[in-house]
């Protein structure tokens, strides 16, 4: 399915411990950029779309075109395909985001979902630190050029991509059949754009600003990961992204929760669609919340 990350070393236990670890959290004189929390530690950063499981990358154009043409009004003020994108993300179609916060409390939150009963799957955040040359806002013809990807057949990826690691001169890759209906694609929401696409534009992810456009972003202090190809390609030459990972033990998971909903960061806030609030409502007068055997370990 995917390669498994170990065990990070250092653990958080409370929400005090990981405030003061945040706090002095620096790299190479630098505080982090944005944040990630996932109920399991060892899922890497990556796309849902791109994972062997969900099975939906090489119908992607398909997908997109399909819940547009279902519900068009859900779309109707969307002017880019990365905005379709952040929607249909969020609608929970599989799409080449990842969720990141710039709020470091709202992705402990994510690293405290509980598991399933039958498995003990301890909690991971990762701090990321982006290089100016990988940050971009919502409008960026770089957005535009790997958001829509998404539109292309998985042939024609095919061939976009073999392009990114044969060709040698940037006026050769935009040569390509390919390549060309890339730039067409993107000519839609850019009527200026000058049809010049760099191949290594395209390969690495780029940490993206959206537009403040929902709801749900403004409450989860969103932004995005954008994912272009699913390998380096032997292009792409800008600085890493450096992470730092920490973990969450199953058994603390609930009593981080219930420390953090007193800072106001709690499903019915992070999500304030009038169905997660039901849902919120629903589990704090009843009986759903369930506490882990204390003794449970990895």
């Amino acid at each position: 399915m995917y390669t498994k990350l170990k065990l990070p070393s250092i653990r958080i236990e409370s929400v005090s411990d990981f405030i003061k670890y945040i706090v002095e959290l620096r790299k190479d004189g630098s505080k982090p950029t944005a944040f990630r929390g996932q109920r399991y530690y060892g899922w890497p950063m990556q796309p849902k779309l791109f994972r062997e499981d969900e099975g939906i990358f090489n119908s992607e154009d398909l997908a997109v075109r399909d819940i547009i043409s279902i519900h068009p009004q859900e779309f109707e003020f969307d002017k880019s395909m990365f905005d379709k994108l952040v929607r249909m993300q969020h609608f929970g179609l599989p799409t080449r985001l990842v969720d990141v916060t710039t709020n470091p409390l709202v992705a402990l939150w994510f690293a405290t979902e509980p598991s399933p009963e039958s498995e003990n799957q301890h909690g991971g955040l990762q701090s990321l630190f982006i290089p100016r040359d990988r940050q971009r806002y919502y409008d960026s013809d770089r957005v535009s050029c790997m958001a829509n990807l998404a539109n292309l057949k998985v042939t024609q990826k095919n061939e976009l991509f073999k392009a990114v690691a044969l060709t040698k001169t940037i006026e050769e890759f935009n040569e390509q059949q390919a390549v060309k209906l890339l730039a067409f694609y993107v000519g839609f929401e850019k009527p200026n754009f000058l049809n010049i696409i760099k191949a290594s534009d395209l390969v690495l992810p780029v940490y993206v600003k959206p537009k403040m456009s929902n709801k749900r972003i403004i409450a989860q202090s969103g932004a995005f990961m954008l994912f272009g190809s699913r390998g380096r390609l032997g292009k792409g030459r800008e600085p890493n992204v450096k992470s730092e990972r920490v973990w969450i033990h199953e058994d603390d998971k609930a009593e981080i929760r219930d420390h953090l909903q007193l800072l106001g960061i709690h499903e019915s806030a992070l999500f304030p669609e009038i169905d997660k609030t039901a849902k919120f409502i629903s589990i704090r007068y009843g009986n759903e919340r369930r506490d882990r055997n204390v003794d449970s370990l990895i």
